[in-house]
């Protein structure tokens, strides 16, 4: 059977934890999934007999290491070797799990889906973990998204798309003034979450990346009432079209980092024709706010693209790992390196600051004796490794995430607009191996008897021997 959901939440084993109160989705859902870093299936639903939820599935490198089958040290590795592979050959079949239910017609309700409320002040219920699928109309290779969907009608709803590959199909549709077919797929193995946000250059189709993680051959089946393939093996798929240059009102909405920050502007609608799904289906919801699966979901694949160009700086740098911390609102990026020379960490720093990934606002770079996933000793490293005289590079008049509300907003025609402000690179590298005597000055101290006592040991009772007739 090939990888799904279920197979994904079987591998979790002991670290999925079944909740088995009662949780509403409107008041409750997202601050208990903005609690937890293990996986979480929440085994009854008010008001919605029958489903269950799932959220929390990739928020660490362990569960990340599950879904990719690999060690959490590799986990960044594996999935840079797999996006080199690219997409894989995919497989059409006629039947499908995700088709045993169809609700086409008056059935169509998209309320019917136990979709939640993320964060107080969000202007409706919201689906953040549908894969949405559209194609190039005059190449048709598809594009994979994750735009957020605000649901307050049963069958027509305003969605945020950001302008890249999706939207560039839309404004094709719509330079045509035709609908564009588009479908939402809900539920799948996190290998397809995945590769849905991989972010790398336009014409790559998402779902057949997802084959080269997996290792395996992506079985797709026709839709229902629109010209488009989906996965068979999801939970869901919602099917519609969108309509050329029609737009409503859309947000607010609590985003990634932490703040309403997306004001209430005209957003593409989506004309829902059916809703197919498995009998049993489970509904995956992805909080929005942060600590919570949006933000690795996010940062995978930029962590992946910069482990492959930042190898290649200045002469092969020796790049250990690279992290975003979902604790920052995914604008850092933690860079862990040897420099060999000098000037070396730096040309590490401005690769990340200057290549595709707007996340990427600050860049850190420290030494492999620093747990770049301990936010304790990461900023240990800035304030006693960094002169801000000499190690800090700030750059001005540059593109920033378009959600970032520190950053100034530049409104430009239709509406559009960019944030055009700053970038920062930190360098928290000792002195490199050309300067071996100053490098050797800045190692750590290490407490008497590290590696040799744990405090814990100490903490239990001691055990006493006593000797034979006594």
């Amino acid at each position: 059977m090939p990888a799904n959901l279920r197979s994904y939440l079987d591998d979790l084993g002991e670290r999925l934890q079944h909740v088995e109160r009662e949780v509403d989705p409107l008041t409750q859902l997202g601050a208990l999934c903005s609690q937890s870093d293990r996986p979480l299936l929440f085994e009854r639903v008010k008001g919605y007999p029958g489903w269950r939820i799932c959220d929390v599935l990739v928020k660490t490198r362990e569960s990340q290491a599950v879904a990719l089958r690999t060690e959490p040290g590799q986990v960044i590795r594996r999935l840079a070797a797999a996006f080199r592979r690219g997409p894989q050959p995919t497989r059409l079949v006629a039947d499908a799990p995700v088709q045993e239910i169809v609700w086409s017609g008056d059935d169509v309700d998209l309320r019917r889906l136990p979709v939640a409320v993320h964060s107080i002040g969000d202007s409706a219920p919201y689906i953040g973990s549908g894969m949405n699928y559209t194609v190039d109309p005059d190449t048709g290779i598809g594009n994979v998204a994750q735009l957020r969907t605000q649901i307050n009608h049963p069958r027509r709803v305003a969605f945020s798309m950001a302008g890249r590959h999706n939207y560039r199909h839309y404004q094709k549709y719509c330079q045509r003034d035709e609908p564009m077919p588009m479908a939402m797929v809900i539920g799948h193995h996190p290998a397809y979450e995945i590769a849905a946000n991989w972010s790398g250059p336009y014409g790559v189709d998402e779902f057949a990346l997802a084959g080269a993680l997996l290792d395996e051959t992506v079985e797709l089946v026709p839709c229902k009432t629109i010209p488009l393939n989906v996965p068979a093996h999801a939970e869901i798929v919602i099917e519609g079209w969108v309509p050329p240059n029609e737009t409503e009102l859309e947000g607010p909405f609590g985003e990634f980092q932490g703040y309403i920050s997306d004001e209430v502007r005209p957003k593409p609608v989506w004309n829902v024709t059916a809703i197919t799904m498995r009998r049993d289906a489970i509904y995956r919801h992805t909080q929005a706010t942060v600590f919570t699966d949006h933000q690795p979901l996010c940062s995978m694949s930029q962590e992946a693209r910069l482990l492959e160009q930042i190898a290649e700086v200045s002469g092969a740098i020796e790049i250990h790992d690279v992290y975003v911390p979902p604790w920052a609102g995914n604008y850092l990026v933690v860079l862990q390196v040897t420099p060999r020379f000098e000037g070396q960490a730096k040309d590490a720093l401005l690769t990340a600051l200057s290549g595709s990934i707007l996340h990427a606002k600050v860049v850190v770079a420290v030494d492999p004796d620093v747990d770049i996933y301990d936010g304790r000793d990461l900023w240990w490293a800035v304030a006693t490794r960094v002169n801000p005289a000499t190690d800090v590079i700030q750059l001005a008049g540059v593109r920033n995430h378009r959600l970032d509300i520190s950053i100034p907003e530049i409104v430009g025609p239709g509406g559009h607009y960019e944030r055009i402000g700053g970038r920062l690179g930190i360098d928290a590298t000792k002195p490199s191996l050309f300067r071996p005597e100053e490098r050797k000055s800045f190692d750590r101290v290490r407490p008497m008897g590290a590696g040799e006592v744990r405090l814990d040991d100490f903490l239990k009772p001691e055990a006493v021997s006593l000797a034979p007739g006594r």
